[in-house]
């Protein structure tokens, strides 16, 4: 299920919020910014299309993608009340490495993105939150995928990802709990740096 979700969520990452930040957010629109980024990453990934260019084309999609996550918010989140039980430097490290897994997969799923693959269908807005629903087409199926946001920092922020009714932070807390609970927080840092490598 993990495989899936993930998989779900990489593809329809492509909607993320554009690189311009919002001078407002009563007045900005969550939808209007995903499906400019659409147009964003689909004009990267068709100006450097080649394997030659590989290296390019990921630099300048995270340059993109990187402010539009609220990384701190979705690792604590992530960790649930096992948070609390570690050391500020172990949430500073935690943190870092989450963020570099979560990175470098939806880099290597991005670049896969067609046009017409993202429907944003609507944005409800609560301020400080916001939630955007999309479907995501991909071979042949299709994905409901909602889009929670916090406005911080003069844009918005993606803090979590609904797939067919299974949060993605909530996902990851069950899993890295049962990981801790017999391995402890060093067991779940060692598997998350594999990963990475």
């Amino acid at each position: 299920m993990i495989v899936r979700i993930l998989t779900s969520l990489f593809l329809g990452l492509t909607v993320m919020l554009s690189h311009s930040a919002m001078a407002n957010p009563a007045t900005s629109s969550p939808k209007a910014e995903m499906q400019k980024t659409i147009e964003d990453i689909i004009s990267i990934a068709g100006a450097y299309p080649d394997d030659a260019q590989k290296s390019t084309r990921r630099e300048k999609l995270r340059t993109l993608i990187n402010p539009k996550f609220n990384f701190a918010e979705m690792a604590k989140r992530s960790l649930g009340a096992n948070w609390n039980e570690i050391t500020p430097a172990e949430q500073k490290d935690f943190t870092n490495v989450f963020s570099e897994l979560l990175a470098r997969t939806y880099l290597s799923k991005i670049e896969t993105v067609k046009p017409g693959m993202v429907d944003v269908k609507s944005e409800q807005i609560e301020l400080p939150r916001a939630v955007v629903k999309t479907i995501v087409t991909s071979k042949g199926d299709h994905f409901p995928i909602d889009y929670k946001l916090t406005y911080q920092n003069s844009s918005w922020q993606v803090y979590d990802v609904v797939i067919e009714n299974i949060g993605l932070v909530a996902n990851y807390r069950n899993e890295f709990s049962g990981i801790i609970r017999k391995e402890k927080f060093a067991g779940l840092m060692e598997r998350l740096r594999k990963k990475i490598e």
